[in-house]
């Protein structure tokens, strides 16, 4: 379900251009999970938001034997330390991307980096001069990284400040929401 709602300023998500207003926008929580994690709580901030949820699917799903970190014979490890322009086809089906104005992007991390299939997703759909708020799923490793990895690659996107999510409480997510300017459907 998407829905409008008002923007209001906010600081927490870009220190650099703190004045970020948007009126009537809609929402995307677009994310890959892997293990079920951050499809978890892509759906809580799809549903407090009142953002539309849309899964990236690879088009050859990820097997088990990627979750061996460090294993050089897995997908995930030559995709994530091959060319920077490794890009695994995904499924498409995400009608209107144009239509939404913020978009928060959810994706584990691994080997320290946002999973080649992210991109490939940006690839497929043109967020120019959108917003979008990265969040991320990882045990211990934060989100800079990954981060400016995605700012230098898609520089014509407006990129704010994420966060790791996992773990986090509803009444948590619903604060970085609205720290973000992003009013809760959910009281």
């Amino acid at each position: 379900m998407a829905c409008s709602k008002e923007i209001v300023q906010t600081t927490s998500f870009d220190d650099e251009n703190p004045q970020v207003e948007l009126q009537d926008a809609k929402v995307l929580v677009a994310c890959f999970s892997f293990t079920g994690n951050t499809k978890t709580v892509a759906s809580s901030l799809a549903n407090l938001s009142g953002g539309t949820l849309y899964m990236i699917d690879p088009e050859t799903p990820y097997g088990n034997e990627n979750s061996t970190y460090y294993d050089e014979n897995t997908r995930a490890y030559k995709e994530q330390y091959g060319p920077a322009s490794t890009r695994p086809s995904i499924k498409k089906s995400l009608e209107n991307a144009g239509d939404y104005n913020i978009v928060l992007l959810g994706f584990p991390i691994w080997y320290g980096k946002a999973p080649r299939v992210v991109f490939s997703f940006l690839d497929a759909y043109s967020f120019k001069g959108k917003t979008i708020i990265p969040f991320i799923t990882s045990g211990s490793t934060g989100i800079s990284s990954a981060a400016s990895e995605l700012k230098s690659t898609y520089p014509e996107i407006t990129w704010k400040t994420g966060d790791r999510l996992n773990g986090k409480t509803t009444d948590q997510l619903k604060s970085w929401l609205e720290a973000g300017g992003l009013k809760s459907e959910i009281r």
